[in-house]
């Protein structure tokens, strides 16, 4: 300000030398400050973000393998418990007794894997075999056991070469599929191309029912760049599908009934099964790891009591255990 109360512009000398340093200083320091919060905040996001596809990825193998589990043994109105059913399907699934119903492969031994897929090691396998679908009356040719079998539709999308179960409560066989026609009603054949006899064991009526059948097998194998997954293989399509990536193991312990009274009594491994008859539950472990590492350096993570970090990688890792109980095993 000059005397006279007006401000002098030839006073003014603008910043010095220090007072940019210290102004440069501060906004670095906000600055970094600023990145600091930005990478964290990133970082967390991803991380949590992860964790979300790994609980989304676990429940969704697991819901998979406890209903086929829960499932193993049906045929129809009746389970293998009461009905053992007529087999004249060209390569069956091992269906026979009680017992067939379910199989669990102790970290894969005596397990032929029938794809070109390379099985993890020390992972245990399970294979169900089971109708699926709603299951069709059937509502014409009922006057022959070689007869076409007919139905007013076809829900479960039967095709050409499918396992097919006709079960009317007392009796059942299992039969391929020679063909399928479109419309309605809709005709299935089961000639001896595709079949050991195109005798089915007795005429069944309208009181019977159609149903598709497989047998699933799910296991942990790598794919062609060496990431581990949980695969569904199905006899009928002879192909294994990838149901959930990122999935390292899996390791079953079947519950065992040893007095009779339907509730569980131990669980061993499956080389540990006195009776397998006695089995009524499954109580199966998965272990999920992230796609990525995304942790600040590798974390121990013990699996089934072991480490599952033996590489010292930067994933992080989740572990999911549930139990289903074989329903056509429990009264």
């Amino acid at each position: 300000m000059s005397r006279g109360g007006k401000f002098s512009a030839s006073r003014q000398a603008g910043l010095s030398l220090v007072e940019l340093l210290v102004a440069l200083a501060i906004q670095f320091i906000l600055l970094a400050g600023m990145a600091y919060i930005y990478a964290s905040s990133k970082k967390l996001f991803t991380v949590n973000e992860q964790m979300a596809r790994l609980q989304e990825s676990g429940r969704h193998a697991t819901d998979a393998l406890l209903h086929d589990i829960r499932m193993s043994g049906y045929i129809g109105c009746r389970s293998l418990k009461d009905i053992v059913p007529n087999v004249i399907a060209n390569s069956p699934p091992t269906f026979l007794t009680l017992t067939d119903g379910l199989t669990v492969y102790e970290a894969g031994g005596g397990w032929s894997n029938p794809t070109s897929l390379t099985a993890v090691t020390d992972t245990d396998v399970i294979t169900m075999q089971s109708t699926h679908g709603s299951g069709v009356s059937l509502v014409g040719n009922m006057t022959a056991d070689n007869a076409n079998i007919q139905i007013s539709s076809n829900p479960d999308g039967l095709v050409a070469n499918d396992l097919v179960l006709i079960s009317d409560c007392s009796s059942a066989d299992l039969f391929r599929a020679t063909s399928v026609s479109s419309g309605s009603p809709v005709t299935i054949a089961h000639a001896n191309s595709t079949n050991t006899s195109n005798r089915l064991s007795k005429t069944y009526q309208s009181d019977a029912q159609i149903l598709s059948f497989d047998t699933h097998t799910y296991f942990v194998a790598t794919d062609s760049g060496g990431e581990p997954g949980l695969y569904q293989y199905s006899l009928n399509s002879g192909a294994a599908t990838l149901l959930t990536s990122d999935i390292e193991n899996m390791q079953l312990l079947l519950a065992e009934d040893t007095d009779g009274d339907q509730q569980p009594d131990i669980y061993v491994t499956a080389d540990g099964v006195s009776d397998w008859e006695a089995v009524i539950g499954v109580r199966v472990g998965l272990l999920l790891r992230s796609a990525t590492g995304v942790s600040s350096e590798a974390r121990s993570f013990t699996f089934n009591g072991a480490e599952a970090n033996a590489g010292n990688d930067t994933r992080v890792r989740k572990a999911f255990w549930s139990y289903a109980a074989l329903r056509n095993r429990i009264q």
